[in-house]
């Protein structure tokens, strides 16, 4: 009697499950090494399948640039609201150039008023057009008036640092397009047929040509069977076959394998 490697209802499984299966049994494959499975031609395109599987699995999801995009909001939100701040509060001054010069940017900055709550990049446009109010002559002159030129620059550079941060999110984001459009269950399905070839493959041969690496790579792909048909809460079966005809059920068990 000829022991055959067991089919389990691999559909079950999760992608992530699916991947470690996989990756597992092209470990057992390269230690017992293709050639002695007779599955040369197969190898390549499993290895390739079993990596690009993983990719898929392992994607990431947060951006690096995310982080940096918050610190420099909170620095302009800072900024843009010691100056509105500033300004109310100059308003009620008893100095009379401090409340004059409060009154000029008051009126210039109503439009600005809770900027601070918008959308990042309706903000970003907000900030733009909030320096460029500023920078004009007869406002420059109030904001040096009320003291308060340090956190005109401030808001100017971190409004700056938050585009960057932006833009570095939009490409991490186009770098991640190609990842994005694989779809994960076509990724599975290649995979799980190129196993299944495997899978007819050395189970021929093990009726056929038996070895004894072919024996030891069944009992390993076995075990993993056991463990994973549990994990995709299926069973395992078709372990083994009778000696004879090397096609017997082959196709049967190909089928099985990629349900």
């Amino acid at each position: 009697m000829a022991t055959q490697i067991k089919t389990f209802g691999m559909s079950k499984m999760t992608i992530g499950s699916c991947s470690d299966f996989h990756s597992k049994t092209l470990g057992f494959i390269t230690t017992a090494t293709p050639a002695a499975l007779h599955i040369e031609d197969k190898a390549a395109a499993y290895t390739a399948a079993v990596q690009a599987l993983a990719s898929i699995v392992n994607r990431q999801r947060a951006f690096v640039a995310t982080a940096g995009m918050k610190e420099t909001d909170a620095m302009r939100d800072r900024a843009s609201g010691v100056i509105s701040n500033v300004t109310n509060a100059y308003l009620t001054s008893p100095v009379t150039l401090k409340s004059e010069a409060a009154a000029v940017l008051s009126a210039e900055l109503s439009p600005y008023k809770a900027i601070r709550n918008h959308e990042y990049t309706k903000q970003t446009a907000e900030v733009k057009g909030m320096l460029a109010v500023l920078d004009k002559p007869a406002n420059k002159a109030a904001i040096t008036t009320l003291g308060l030129t340090e956190e005109v620059e401030a808001l100017r550079t971190s409004n700056a640092a938050f585009e960057a941060a932006f833009l570095s999110k939009t490409s991490e984001m186009s770098d991640r397009m190609v990842l994005s459009d694989v779809r994960s269950a076509d990724m599975v399905a290649n995979a799980n047929a190129l196993y299944a070839e495997i899978v007819q493959t050395v189970n021929a041969y093990a009726i056929v040509q038996p070895s004894e690496m072919i024996t030891t790579f069944i009992a390993n792909a076995n075990g993993l069977v056991g463990a994973y048909s549990r994990i995709a809460g299926s069973t395992g079966g078709g372990g083994t076959a009778p000696d004879g005809d090397a096609g017997s059920g082959d196709e049967k068990d190909a089928q099985a394998v990629t349900e």
